[in-house]
């Protein structure tokens, strides 16, 4: 836990950069201390299909899964430490967002075989 899933545009500029992307969010939530690092799980899905406001400009939307009872300000101090992470990487995107979205605990199941 947490699971960190990233969207972005399917384009070869981006794409090329999709290892060094992943890397880059699970070392910064790695170093937050929030989370052991072997337990953070971070993919990325390509979307061919969008608007953007009603353009086509290209960007990157992150979802940060995590159980429920971590603080507003954890909460925000992680969204806030994605989203610097991913702006040094200096990406051909004109917009990226971050979400924390709480799972809830009592209903989260999980088999590790």
């Amino acid at each position: 836990m947490p699971h960190i899933i990233i969207e972005y545009v399917d384009q070869q500029a981006i794409e090329a950069q999709i290892p060094k992307l992943l890397m880059a969010v699970h070392e910064c939530v790695a170093a937050s201390g929030l989370y052991e690092p072997s337990h953070i799980k971070t993919r990325a899905y390509p979307f061919r299909f969008y608007s953007n406001a009603g353009g086509d400009k290209p960007y990157i939307h992150v979802q940060m899964r995590i159980k429920s009872g971590r603080s507003t300000e954890q909460k925000k101090q992680a969204s806030e430490a994605v989203l610097a992470a991913i702006k040094k990487l200096q990406l051909p995107v004109q917009v990226v967002t971050v979400e924390v979205i709480d799972m809830d605990r009592d209903s989260y199941a999980k088999f590790a075989g």
